[in-house]
């Protein structure tokens, strides 16, 4: 049976104190991408981070382990992910990569008097990536278009984006709108 060497054992003791954090912002940051966040994704975020705060609780216990430098790589973990979802970056720098592809998906919808349906939300197969949105409906009104991004919100919700061409946005029918850009919106809306 061969000892381990010195340099390995640290780098174990390395990976528990950073890989379960480093899971779980990774998880919550592709979470908050999606328009009111995306209730499956975060679910798994949630489960990492109790895994990362028990395994930190451990470690804390183990006195070798609670004299490293290493043991507020977790706290700090998740403080700086806590920062980024509370200044709403993931989805706004989403928005900002995506945008032109985006406005040119909507402008290449078949304009219609009243409206247009392309592409149906229930079904996985007519899922269309625009940008790094996967967008399963998309209705063109005469003076917006709604599109409803696939994962996005919770239960009782339903997010995407909507772009608005000309003046404000109405938000009498929505439950949340945040305005990502002079024509583009993130909106919610509950059933």
């Amino acid at each position: 049976m061969r000892v381990p060497e010195a340099g390995s054992t640290g780098r174990v003791r390395w990976l528990w104190l950073v890989a379960p954090a480093t899971l779980a912002a990774l998880l919550t940051l592709i979470g908050m991408v999606f328009p009111g966040g995306s209730l499956y994704v975060l679910s798994y975020a949630v489960l990492f981070w109790i895994l990362a705060a028990a395994v930190w609780s451990l470690l804390l216990c183990v006195p070798r382990y609670r004299r490293s430098t290493g043991i507020a790589v977790a706290p700090l973990v998740a403080v700086l992910t806590y920062a980024t979802v509370a200044a709403d970056l993931p989805m706004r720098a989403a928005f900002a990569v995506s945008e032109p592809a985006l406005t040119a998906y909507v402008r290449s919808l078949p304009l219609h008097p009243d409206h247009v349906t392309v592409g149906d939300a229930e079904s996985v197969l007519d899922v269309e990536w625009v940008g790094l949105f996967p967008v399963g409906r998309a209705v063109r009104h005469v003076d917006r278009a709604d599109l409803g991004v696939i994962g996005s919100g919770g239960w009782l919700e339903f997010c995407g984006l909507t772009y608005v061409s000309g003046e404000r946005l109405k938000t009498y029918r929505f439950s949340s709108v945040d305005r990502l850009s002079a024509s583009w919106y993130a909106t919610c809306e509950d059933f």
